[in-house]
């Protein structure tokens, strides 16, 4: 892969995260809101604890070994005798001498349970911090475990001293008066009396505690920060999994992978408005441009008879039929709209009529399509529409006869465009059977975001690909923004405007082609 793909993948990806925080900043900044609250409330609320940290200096060889001069009795590991040394100053016996140092109730083990012994690195140093309620009580406690534990090693050392003055008295008793090792012996004794007076000093307090100022911990403004840093990781992770498991669209670059057709327009959120036909005038702009993009497509392919369909309902297929129908005709072109959606037509809600005649009389009832067309607008008279009439008991087989294949070919305007809006792909066959009629020219597939799932799109993409027609591309619907466009409203050509800007005139007429 080049350079310049990497790159663009890259910011594919991140204008994808872009855009899912968009959507979702609301849950984001609530998560965020609430964990900084939790964190502030228990800051407030929390025991306040204070620590106190006294310092100990020790030594690893023992007076005794010193005296004898032998090598010593550590391990020779640093590492090791540390942690041997902080053994000795959480055990049981330096705390039981605490205790009866400080006269408390307290046990010996809920002493411990305050007390953390650590060795600092590259030194032979034991830090003793306690954290208590009480400031004075940490400093006390710490100080009393510094102390103990000094007192704790100079036992040690003068047992051991005795031990070894003990030896060595049995090493001399056993030996002859005359014997030359004598002599050594009792100078190893001497010593080992000399060193009595001294022992315990190999471990020195060299930092003593005192009362702390201010609680453990950090104060206000560290634990807000936490507390944000914590809800911004939660609430990510809780945005990113609700992302992996909503299966919608959520973008039209999305769209056009998933259905493997190109974008020829977007219609905002804003166009949806209104729903009548006649009160969408200033929401035209996105289908003048969508009826621009197909004459530059018709250059290529035929585009007489325009299909309008969608995956499932709800994409806004029909009002996408509607409006660039009526964009179409505000072109001064002749522009007849077919409703053949049998199942749920829903031209009435747009266009404001009660439509009791339509295709369905002219397929089984034997009038003329042409004597069931409609002008919606009196002021576009080269604008009609056949609404679907009433609802037969078998639409896909309805569609499918030859009768709708020839009332299609006789609609078609020369020089115009016929548009048909078709029920969507998935829930029904009917629109299967539209597109092998040989009556359409070019399929428009309308897609919504945030609504159509990733599996409804691949199935529709699995019907379109058993057709020989190949759709002429996407209209993608539901995008953000899209409110003006920063012109003043203009009239179009065969577009007559009242004295507040809107399209007058919406009493229908019976046409004839």
């Amino acid at each position: 892969m080049s350079p310049t793909a990497d790159h663009s993948h890259d910011q594919d990806g991140l204008s994808s995260v872009l855009t899912i925080l968009r959507q979702r900043w609301l849950l984001v900044l609530g998560i965020v809101v609430i964990c900084v609250g939790l964190a502030v409330v228990h800051h407030k609320r929390a025991p306040k604890t204070y620590d106190a940290t006294a310092s100990v200096a020790f030594r690893n060889s023992t007076l005794p070994d010193a005296a004898l001069q032998v090598t010593s009795s550590g391990s020779g590991d640093p590492v090791r005798d540390a942690g041997t040394e902080v053994l000795i100053a959480r055990s049981q016996q330096v705390a039981a001498a605490v205790q009866r140092q400080l006269n408390t109730r307290a046990a010996p083990s809920e002493l411990l349970s305050d007390l953390k012994v650590e060795a600092a690195d590259n030194a032979d140093v034991l830090n003793f911090t306690v954290g208590t309620g009480n400031p004075d009580f940490s400093a006390r406690l710490a100080n009393a475990f510094a102390s103990q534990y000094i007192k704790f090693k100079a036992s040690t050392e003068i047992n051991q001293i005795d031990a070894a003055e003990a030896a060595l008295q049995e090493q001399i008793k056993a030996l002859p008066a005359t014997s030359p090792d004598r002599t050594g012996l009792q100078q190893s004794l001497q010593r080992l009396g000399e060193l009595r007076s001294v022992a315990g000093g190999g471990a020195n307090i060299i930092g003593l505690a005192s009362p702390p100022g201010a609680p453990a911990g950090g104060g206000m403004t560290t634990t807000a920060i936490l507390g944000l840093l914590l809800g911004l990781a939660v609430a990510l992770s809780l945005v990113f999994l609700l992302e992996s498991l909503d299966r919608r669209v959520k973008s039209p670059e999305e769209f056009a992978r998933e259905y493997r057709l190109p974008i020829i327009a977007t219609i905002p959120r804003s166009a949806f408005r209104s729903v009548r036909a006649d009160e969408r005038g200033d929401e035209l702009e996105p289908y003048r441009m969508l009826r621009s993009t197909l004459d530059l497509a018709a250059v290529t392919r035929q585009i007489d008879t325009l299909l309008i369909t969608s995956a499932t309902e709800g994409e806004g297929k029909t009002t996408v039929a509607v409006d660039l129908a009526h964009a179409a005709a505000l072109d001064g072109r002749r522009v007849v709209l077919v409703e053949l959606d049998l199942r749920r037509p829903s031209f009435n809600r747009h266009f404001n009529l009660d439509f009791r005649n339509g295709l369905t009389l002219a397929l089984v009832g034997g009038t003329a399509p042409s004597e069931l067309l409609v002008e919606p607008f009196l002021d576009l008279p080269n604008f009609s529409i056949l609404p679907a009439g009433p609802l037969p008991p078998n639409p896909a087989e309805l569609l499918s006869s030859s009768a709708v294949s020839d009332m299609l070919s006789e609609l078609a305007p020369k020089d115009g465009l016929l548009i048909v809006d078709s029920p969507p792909l998935n829930p029904v066959a009917d629109t299967l059977e539209l597109l092998g009629s040989g009556a359409i020219n070019a399929p428009l597939v309308v897609a919504r975001l945030n609504r159509t799932t990733r599996d409804d799109v691949r199935r529709a993409r699995a019907i379109l690909s058993r057709q020989m027609l190949e759709p002429v591309g996407l209209v993608v619907t539901g995008v953000r923004g899209g409110a003006g466009y920063g012109y003043e409203r203009h009239k179009a050509p065969g577009e007559l405007l009242d004295s507040d800007g809107k399209r007058s005139g919406s009493l229908p007429r019976r046409v004839s082609i």
